[in-house]
């Protein structure tokens, strides 16, 4: 899970939907990417940065995961 785009989102206070419609994507795709189950090209990160009022910095976008994640995927 990308932790930093879940909690930023919750702070503004907008849905995956909202921040979605605000980057051009739908909402399946940017739940895979706040979820970590996909890697948002360099043109949807500038999209959901700026939708949520963020720099697009690559450090927003870090995977934060447990062990067992880690475990799974490196399986």
């Amino acid at each position: 899970m990308r932790i930093k785009m879940r909690n930023r989102r919750i702070e503004l206070g907008l849905s995956q939907l909202e921040v979605a419609a605000k980057s051009g994507l739908t909402r399946a795709n940017y739940s895979h990417i706040e979820r970590g189950r996909s890697e948002p090209n360099l043109s949807q990160m500038v999209s959901i940065a700026k939708a949520l009022n963020v720099a697009p910095n690559a450090n927003f976008f870090v995977d934060k995961c447990d062990k067992m994640d880690q475990d799974i995927n490196s399986a």
